[in-house]
């Protein structure tokens, strides 16, 4: 507790007395008059203080109480159960408890529960409705009559770095660090479609462009298809240790899977047969960026020492190719970050390495970049 005589903060720690020792506090509340203050419990207990003294706990929630938030006439308070529970002023009587839950999910939701009973984090409330942040990262607001409704949702712990577009239907898919792959609506409700949980972190996804497989390359060097209707699995591979940086099929049939792994090596796969039938070396450093001709003859590769190669595709043997022939080349897409027909994204003054991600438009006429400084 911390007071401020004069200009300072001096801390005193809360008094226990008799009630026994204090668990880990994780979060705190005051109540309705200025020396009442609440707190749970890693246990699931509130405490109860007046002043700096411990006079009371009261049993919550089966596991740790995250959050808790005050209201003139009670408070609410959620854990890691998964469970909102609300009480009355004193909290003496809990009033009423919602459990987070897909069965309890109103039709209006925008999304889908990852699980049952997730640990809720943030808690609020305010003209009837209870909202709940939840570990999962999904926000919902649960009515006070019983209706609970998924407003908002996003991926986990850790970082997205797999973006990938269906290439007919209004959709994408996503993957993270957090093991999870997610298809998403592009529609105005933008609401997640489909999921499934991954056995490792997720880097990169791609479409086949006919839409129907989807392949995503994982943080352990290896790489799954799935079918992208139902996120099943069709087959998975491992030949590399690092990270898959970049996954594309081949343009037309999709016959080919060339995978890009921090390894500095591209693997091709047939994807029909499911066997590896090249392997691009010569790379100095990790791959970042990888596109295919639209024969699907050809690979352009970019690597983390901003060196931009060419390679022959199926085997995989090494190409030169002079800067002025890469623009006669017809790319059935364009990531990369270097050569001469994308120099003007450079900033005048910094590193190559400031630009982080291209993509050019079919029609070939707008490049869209996305930058170290956060731009787009």
């Amino acid at each position: 507790f911390w007071f401020e005589p004069g200009g300072g903060l001096i801390g005193r720690k809360g008094c226990v007395g008799a009630l026994g020792r204090t668990d880990t506090m994780m979060c705190a509340v005051y109540g309705w008059t200025e020396e009442m203050v609440f707190s749970g419990t890693s246990t699931g207990d509130v405490c109860i203080w007046r002043d700096v003294f411990l006079i009371k706990t009261v049993k919550a929630h089966d596991g740790p109480v995250f959050s808790m938030h005050a209201l003139e006439k009670g408070f609410v308070t959620g854990g890691k159960d998964g469970v909102v529970a609300l009480w009355d002023d004193t909290f003496e009587r809990c009033l009423k408890t919602y459990a987070i839950k897909r069965a309890a999910l109103a039709p209006g939701s925008k999304g889908l529960l990852l699980e049952d009973n997730p640990s809720i984090r943030a808690i609020s409330l305010g003209h009837g409705h209870i909202l709940v942040g939840t570990k999962n990262g999904e926000i919902l607001e649960v009515d006070k009559s019983g209706p609970i409704t998924l407003l908002v949702q996003g991926h986990m712990e850790g970082e997205v770095w797999g973006l990938a577009t269906h290439p007919h239907l209004p959709i994408c898919a996503t993957v993270s660090d957090d093991k999870t792959l997610r298809i998403w609506d592009l529609s105005p409700s933008h609401c997640m479609l489909a999921v499934r949980k991954l056995k490792k972190g997720g880097r990169c996804c791609c479409f086949s462009p006919e839409g129907k497989a989807l392949a995503v390359g994982l943080n352990d060097g290896s790489f799954l298809i799935v079918n992208a209707d139902t996120l099943e699995d069709l087959v998975s591979f491992q030949h590399r240790k690092d990270v898959i940086s970049e996954i594309r099929f081949s343009p037309g049939a999709g016959k080919y899977l060339a995978v890009a792994s921090c390894d500095n090596f591209v693997d091709i796969y047939n994807v029909m047969s499911s066997k590896r039938v090249g392997i691009c070396k010569g790379a100095s450093s990790y791959i970042t960026h990888m596109d295919w001709d639209i024969r699907g003859k050809l690979l352009q590769v970019n690597t983390g020492a901003k060196e931009q190669l060419f390679f022959e595709a199926p085997r995989g043997k090494k190409q030169t190719i002079p800067s002025l022939e890469v623009e006669k080349i017809g790319w059935a897409s364009w990531t990369s970050v270097l050569g001469s027909c994308c120099e003007g994204i450079w900033p005048i003054i910094g590193e190559v390495t400031d630009v982080t991600a291209s993509c050019l438009t079919s029609d070939s006429k707008v490049l869209a970049t996305g930058d170290d400084f956060g731009f787009v």
